[in-house]
């Protein structure tokens, strides 16, 4: 609710402070006498850059700054808490207007954004003007309507959570899907991969044990040849390299005792012999424990060819790099299993949350079928009390979507609003055909079915300043009295701000500005007066008669008494 408001230099008012009381509060005054000010000041605070932005001084800042209480309204304290605010009871929120244009925003002295203003102004104010009615034949906001009052918010939360999660959910799984397809040629190039490389079931090192047996294999009758005659030659010939050393050492020997020299090359001569001895024992060994092996000599080629052919054709160096592409394979083929497992799990989540989000949507549609029944009733008789006698008022509900649909089906023809389309329906005389509002409603009736909407959801709507800007364009008599009385209805949930040329409006006000134009040095002022009880009374009788007489202070008096 708004407390206190403040303009300073702002069109015709060089400063005012004012103060507002709980209630009703009636702005009033002489044609001309600019009672849109307050108004005007109010919307630019909230980011309104159509209301004029002329100064009282053009060479000083225009500053407006109003203070609001919020304790009884838990969507503002909400949303201030999700931007990061800290909660008070009271706000204070503030424009500053540079000469050269530049605008600079304020809540409790941080600076914020006109975005942010623009946000929290339609859970704060409710301006009653003309594009208000003209909000009023969207079927969005028929709907909003219905569903506060049918008190739908808790169930709407829960729909509109649950619709966002499966748009997300589809989205993800078209995401996931995608990237399925686009893994299917690799995953099998991937498979073929990992396959040829888990049946070659390589080792490492292999390949340079078998190139070693290859060489021996390939070599294997040369060197058991080699190795006989090297042996035939040191030992098992007549004259073997062994028998001729043995005679030499033989002879020699017969000389020792003549010539003691000799000893040491006999000594040397013998062991020459025993390592030829050795020697050709083990080349006897070699010879005969070397075998011919085609077959294995076959089974090591077609190997070695194999790991070659491998080696060529995943451009590796060696075994360890074909080892590590074999676990690369596997670990991109167990992603992608595990891509498609998420996949599924996936889809049946969506489901799950498919399942549910059709069951909120069914009981919004029952919620709203039978609100709509009530409220077109409430409605109808609230539009005949304002000089509409024979008003038929009816809301139809309509179904988007049928039973057996696909997610992706339902969310296309569904908003986080719900499954419904709502429209109101309206004729303002007898005999005529209900028909949708834009078709049928003037101004006037739009104006007074919007006031006879407003008073039926008092009670559900959270706490705002109304602001009715010349709601009694037309009216008077007894209409003007129902207007008074819905007005005061209002009231008693609501701060109302009421431009008014009506007496009887007025009078049920709990306070009363009255607006004057009096002459300055260099343009005129508007003063905003707070009116005291024999000041509004004469006002009331202005009002009444367009001057002051003792009848119409007469009436006036009266009228005040009346809404007492």
């Amino acid at each position: 609710m708004l407390t206190e408001l403040y303009i300073q230099n702002y069109l015709f008012v060089p400063e005012e402070r004012i103060v507002f009381g709980p209630g009703m509060t009636v702005l009033s005054g002489e044609t001309g006498a600019g009672k849109s000010i307050l108004v005007g000041a109010i919307a630019l605070i909230f980011g309104d850059n159509f209301s004029a932005l002329e100064p009282f001084n053009e060479s000083l800042p225009i500053y407006l700054e109003a203070t609001f209480d919020i304790s009884h309204n838990s969507e503002v304290q909400s949303f201030l808490e999700e931007q990061g605010h800290k909660l008070n009871s009271e706000i204070t929120l503030a424009r500053e207007i540079k000469p050269a244009g530049k605008s600079t925003y304020f809540l409790n002295g941080r600076k914020v954004t006109a975005s942010f203003l623009r946000e929290l102004k339609p859970l704060m104010i409710d301006f009653h003007h003309q594009l208000d009615q003209q909000r009023l034949l969207s079927n969005t906001y028929q709907l909003q309507l219905l569903d506060l009052y049918a008190q739908n918010s808790s169930l709407k939360t829960e729909y509109a959570q649950t619709y966002h999660s499966v748009k997300s959910a589809l989205k993800e799984l078209e995401k996931l899907k995608e990237e399925e397809e686009k893994n299917r040629q690799l995953k099998e190039l991937y498979q073929y991969q990992f396959n040829e490389l888990e049946k070659a079931n390589l080792k490492i090192g292999e390949d340079e044990e078998l190139q070693k047996e290859f060489e021996l294999l390939s070599n294997a009758q040369e060197l058991i040849e080699t190795a006989s005659t090297a042996y035939f030659t040191l030992y098992e010939r007549e004259d073997s390299i062994h028998s001729l050393l043995a005679y030499v050492i033989n002879n020699l020997s017969n000389y020792i005792s003549i010539y003691p020299r000799i000893a040491p090359i006999l000594n040397n001569l013998k062991e020459c012999l025993e390592q030829i001895s050795s020697s050709a024992s083990d080349l006897n060994d070699i010879s005969q424990s070397i075998s011919l092996n085609p077959q294995r000599l076959q089974e090591i080629q077609l190997r070695l060819d194999e790991i070659n052919s491998l080696l060529y054709k995943h451009h590796a160096k060696n075994i360890a790099e074909l080892l590590e592409l074999f676990h690369q394979r596997e670990s991109q083929i167990n992603a992608m299993e595990d891509l498609s497992a998420s996949i599924i799990a996936l889809e049946n989540s969506v489901q799950q949350d498919y399942e549910k989000l059709k069951e909120l949507g069914s009981k919004l549609t029952e919620s709203r079928q039978k609100a709509a029944y009530s409220l077109a009733i409430e409605l109808q008789e609230n539009i005949r009390l304002l000089s509409i006698p024979d008003a038929l008022f009816k809301i139809n509900i309509d179904k988007k979507t049928t039973q057996h649909i696909l997610p992706e089906q339902y969310l296309s023809l569904c908003s986080e609003e719900g499954e419904d389309n709502c429209q109101f329906l309206f004729s303002a005389n007898r005999g005529s055909e209900l028909k949708p509002l834009s078709a049928v409603a003037s101004g006037g009736e739009l104006s007074r079915l919007l006031l006879a909407i407003k008073k039926v959801l008092s009670e559900r709507m959270e706490e705002k300043l109304i602001i009715l800007d010349e709601i009694d364009a037309g009216i008077g008599g007894k209409t003007a009295d129902y207007v008074a009385q819905f007005i005061y209805q209002l009231a008693q949930h609501h701060r109302i701000i009421c431009i008014t040329h009506l007496a009887q409006i007025a009078a049920i006000a709990n306070q009363h500005l009255a607006l004057q134009k009096v002459p300055g040095k260099h343009k005129n002022i508007i003063r905003i007066i707070p009116l005291e009880p024999q000041q509004r009374k004469q006002e009331i009788a202005r009002m009444l008669a367009g001057d002051i007489s003792e009848i119409s202070l007469k009436h006036a008096e009266e009228l005040i008494t009346k809404y007492k």
